[in-house]
């Protein structure tokens, strides 16, 4: 079993940023950890592609997870349930994403029992609507944390990652509206949030600066301070006044115009994803 792994889900509206994520993975990383991909709707010649990059990631199409899943939110909610066994500490990314450090003291955290993500706004209040999930939800508040960058190890948290897993298939925000339980919640992140709150894992989660590991934060501004000799980035928040540990397209995506336009507003935000894009990992 491995120790320490990182997960991506993607299809392929997000391969563009599916590489650039594995090419900054190769930067911090060299191909000391391994990778899980999690895909769907990719081409041959894409599949082809992902496998001769360097990280050798361990390629699973979505129909290995343990339900069928309508979308990628679905089967995203059920890569924790199918790393059991096959790994401890996962940190699962998404495929807007990118790396700006190395990440060790998260995958410490975790293996000390912590849930770890970084702040998505305000302590959230559970209203009447989440008694479908338990009838404690009801008035409970907890830290809402972000599903983008979401560290913990799966063995300790079985209970969390196989709830998680079964819940895709009741989520209102599903094709079907998750009938007949519809889970309220935004997205994969809402029934995350829901179900960490109901098995009463508010103690246990570590919450990170929302501003440097989400970047989300209004009025951020990234600065490329150094472009390292291996390709890493070293990345400045101008808004917290500390480094930025990685870089999140939460918005409109980086790889699209809407998303290059977008960007454009944050500094060297939109940089930092190209310079990954561009970057030839190399063995």
């Amino acid at each position: 079993m491995l120790a320490r792994i990182f997960a991506i889900a993607c299809d392929a509206n997000y391969e563009p940023g599916l590489h650039a994520l594995l090419n900054s993975l190769w930067v911090y990383y060299r191909g000391e950890l391994a990778i899980f991909v999690y895909h769907r709707g990719l081409s041959p010649e894409s599949l082809e592609r992902l496998a001769g990059h360097p990280n050798r990631p361990h390629r699973h199409h979505t129909t290995e997870l343990p339900f069928p899943a309508a979308g990628m939110w679905e089967a995203k909610q059920q890569v924790f349930a199918h790393c059991i066994g096959r790994a401890c500490c996962v940190y699962l990314l998404d495929a807007d994403l990118v790396l700006t450090s190395r990440v060790d003291d998260v995958f410490e955290l975790a293996e000390q029992g912590k849930i770890v993500s970084s702040a998505d706004g305000v302590v959230q209040t559970f209203g009447p609507d989440y008694m479908v999930y338990g009838r404690q939800l009801p008035g409970t508040r907890m830290p809402y944390v972000n599903s983008g960058a979401l560290c913990l190890d799966v063995n300790r948290h079985w209970d969390l990652a196989g709830l998680w897993a079964f819940a895709s298939k009741f989520g209102s925000y599903s094709p079907r509206q998750g009938y007949p339980l519809r889970l309220p919640g935004h997205g994969d992140q809402g029934t995350f949030n829901a179900i960490a709150a109901l098995l009463g894992k508010a103690g246990e989660l570590h919450v990170l600066p929302e501003a440097t590991w989400c970047d989300s934060t209004e009025g951020t501004s990234l600065q490329i301070k150094g472009v390292r000799p291996d390709g890493g980035l070293e990345v400045w928040n101008v808004f917290a006044r500390e480094q930025q540990r990685l870089v999140h397209s939460s918005g409109p995506k980086w790889w699209t115009e809407c998303g290059r336009a977008h960007l454009q507003r944050f500094g060297d935000k939109l940089r930092c994803f190209e310079h990954f894009q561009n970057y030839a990992p190399t063995e």
